[in-house]
Formats: structure tokens, C-alpha cells, sequence
């Protein structure tokens, strides 16, 4: 049986996938994915607000 791996192996990091809505001029809503390190999620919604 293999090992396991501990958790500060590169393949074992816990990632988030963030879904972001952006309102268009026309009214319609366009949507983006992006998978970010758990750890920097906060950061991410942070950018994402300052940027609206």
C-alpha cells in the first residue's frame, strides 16, 4: 500500500473555487470561475469588491 501523503505536500493543498458576478451595462450578468488556495480567499474577495 502507499504511503499517504502529509499535509504539506504540494498535492494535498485545500483549494476554493470562487464563482464571481459581474453586472453588465446592457443589464445581463456575466460570471467567472477561479480556484484559489484556501488560505487566500478573503484576499480574493477583497480585490473582488474593490474592483465593482
Amino acid at each position: 500500500m502507499a504511503a499517504q501523503s502529509n499535509d504539506n505536500s504540494p498535492g494535498s493543498r485545500k483549494m476554493a473555487k470562487l464563482v464571481l458576478a459581474e453586472k453588465r451595462d446592457n443589464g445581463s450578468y456575466g460570471f467567472r470561475q477561479k480556484i484559489v488556495p484556501l488560505d487566500d480567499v478573503e484576499d480574493e474577495l477583497e480585490a473582488a469588491k474593490d474592483q465593482s
